[in-house]
Order: C-alpha cells, then sequence, then structure tokens
C-alpha cells in the first residue's frame, strides 16, 4: 500500500493552502506530523499565493491500495 500525507496549513493572509507527500511510512505518529509542520512554518521554504505559511489547521494520513490483474 501506498501511503500519502495531506497537510493543511494557514497563510499569512489566512487563505488555506495544501501540501502532500507520498510515500510516507504508515506508522507516523502524531508527533512527527506536528514536528514536521512546525519546521515547514519556521523555515519559510513554501509560499502560497505570494505570501508565508503562518499556522497548522489539519493533517491527514491516507493509504491507497492498488490490484494489478495479469490478462
Amino acid at each position: 500500500m501506498e501511503y500519502t500525507l495531506s497537510l493543511t496549513f494557514i497563510n499569512a493572509t489566512g487563505d488555506k493552502a495544501s501540501l502532500s507527500i507520498a510515500g510516507v511510512k504508515p506508522d507516523i505518529t502524531k508527533a512527527e506530523v506536528n514536528a514536521l509542520m512546525d519546521t515547514i512554518i519556521t523555515k519559510d521554504i513554501f509560499e502560497n499565493k505570494g505570501v508565508s505559511l503562518a499556522s497548522k489547521y489539519s493533517a491527514q494520513l491516507s493509504q491507497r491500495q492498488t490490484t494489478k490483474f495479469d490478462l
């Protein structure tokens, strides 16, 4: 199965901004997600609509399973 972490932030103007990371380990913890989001905000690497990400809004881990058929 493939796991994707979807992170949602609030930017400096109050708009929501989303970031998805594929290939995440399935046992990622809440503490690790919080630390990752804090680092993203602190390092100010990403912008949304020309402004910095200001705060955390939400995070979710999704799993996808693909079944291939031999034809």
